[in-house]
């Protein structure tokens, strides 16, 4: 008795010292990753505007002369709601417009980051939460993380669609439904696919799985209501660019469709190891089915919402017919999970580690310039094929781990990923 009244005075005389050790590393973690996020700022803002970018303001300029977002323009590919946010600041000056979408581009990550910390179940010790900002603002705004350079370098709105999917994953973890499914909404009036990760809403064990679909349809609703401003042919186009998309022969594609293509056909893409038809059917249903596998195991794993939802988001990317190198950025709160997990108190078993590790050289391998842009026939299609390769498995992985997680009662207040070493 005399030692469970003396625990909770000890606690509390060491309150103060521990709550200045908190906000120094909150500072210290606040300034890494400001200062990371100012140097990617510091060189995309200077760069030329980004091809892609200049797409999304060719289409605010149709809006704002009253034309609809999709005439004389396939490349513009997105719900109409980018193109009418946009249309207000299309007689902005060019380089001023590219340095507040620089900037946006590079704050969304931060977000992310921040909701992350703020998404894993239990109550930590109060010194975890600024290393683990720490250690999401680090892999995510790492000068050589090329997913991240990519989305700067084109102008895309990648970074901006995840900060909406954290935002969604710590609404989950809050067990807010409805916040949930409008904020994955959002995601999808920004990109069309990420509204697929809606998938998610149905893991087994989810309660109140209507109250996150209802403002989900709802929201994405809006996409084809807004494109109906510019009348019957803005449906239309909508309809058909979005369509038309889920062709483009002349990119690398990161998909279980794109990598039999490059190494067992002549895409033009890449050198190709054989040439074979059959083979090349085979191996893409294997695929397929590889993946729909981990899907349907992702699903019908109970536990953790949000980390079914980066498990789900993972294998719709696999199965995008067109999925390029910086959608990696979606599901980056993989590494985040299990890694911060480690920090966390309890033994560590080997093989968690080994979980990590492979998460921690899929994540290495996206900071090497691999060739996904200028490919040529004379480039051997397994170069290209080997960061699909990380990805597949990276994404076995995890809903490996997560199953296993499942099948474990944890211990009250335990929280973050199970000690693989005390579930198998």
């Amino acid at each position: 008795m005399v030692t469970n009244r003396a625990a909770p005075i000890d606690h509390r005389r060491r309150g103060p010292p521990e709550k200045v050790a908190t906000a120094i590393l909150w500072v210290a973690a606040v300034d890494v990753v400001v200062g990371l996020a100012y140097v990617r700022y510091h060189a995309a803002s200077r760069a030329p505007v980004g091809v892609d970018f200049t797409y999304f303001l060719d289409a605010a300029r149709n809006v704002a002369a009253g034309r609809s977002p999709y005439i004389g323009d396939k490349n513009y590919v997105y719900p109409p709601p980018m193109a009418l946010l946009l249309a207000p600041f299309t007689h902005v000056n060019l380089e001023h417009l590219w340095k507040a979408w620089t900037a946006l581009v590079v704050a969304a990550p931060i977000v992310g980051a921040a909701a992350f910390v703020f998404t894993r179940p239990g109550r930590p010790a109060r010194w975890l939460r600024p290393v683990e900002f720490t250690v999401c603002g680090f892999t995510v705004l790492y000068a050589h993380y090329w997913p991240v350079g990519q989305n700067l370098h084109l102008g895309q709105s990648d970074t901006i669609v995840f900060a909406a999917l954290m935002l969604s994953a710590l609404a989950a973890s809050r067990y807010r439904p409805q916040a949930r499914g409008a904020l994955i909404g959002v995601a999808g009036l920004v990109k069309v696919w990420p509204a697929a990760t809606g998938l998610a809403v149905f893991q087994r064990g989810v309660q109140r799985r209507r109250q996150a679909l209802l403002p989900l349809v709802a929201t994405l609703l809006l996409a084809p209501l807004s494109a109906l401003l510019f009348g019957w042919s803005g449906l239309v186009g909508f309809f058909k660019n979005v369509f038309d998309a889920r062709q483009q022969p002349q990119l690398v594609s990161d998909s279980v469709w794109s990598a039999p293509t490059l190494l067992f056909s002549h895409s033009g893409l890449a050198r190709p190891v054989l040439v074979s038809a059959a083979l090349h059917l085979v191996v893409e249903a294997s695929l397929a089915a590889w993946v729909l596998a981990l899907l349907v195991t992702a699903l019908q794993t109970p536990g953790v919402p949000t980390l079914c939802t980066w498990n789900v988001t993972f294998c719709i990317i696999l199965l995008l017919p067109v999925s390029h190198r910086q959608y990696a950025i979606y599901v980056l709160p993989l590494l985040w999970w299990w890694a911060t997990g480690a920090l966390r108190p309890g033994p560590i078993d080997w093989r968690e580690w080994t979980v990590i590790a492979v998460l921690a050289l899929w994540w290495l391998n996206q900071t090497i310039a691999w060739p996904y842009n200028g490919s040529s026939p004379a480039i051997s299609s397994i170069r290209y094929c080997i960061p699909f390769a990380a990805d597949l498995i990276a994404c076995t992985v995890s809903v490996i781990g997560a199953r296993t997680v499942s099948r474990t009662t944890r211990p009250a207040g335990l929280s973050g990923p199970s000690r693989l070493g005390e579930l198998l």
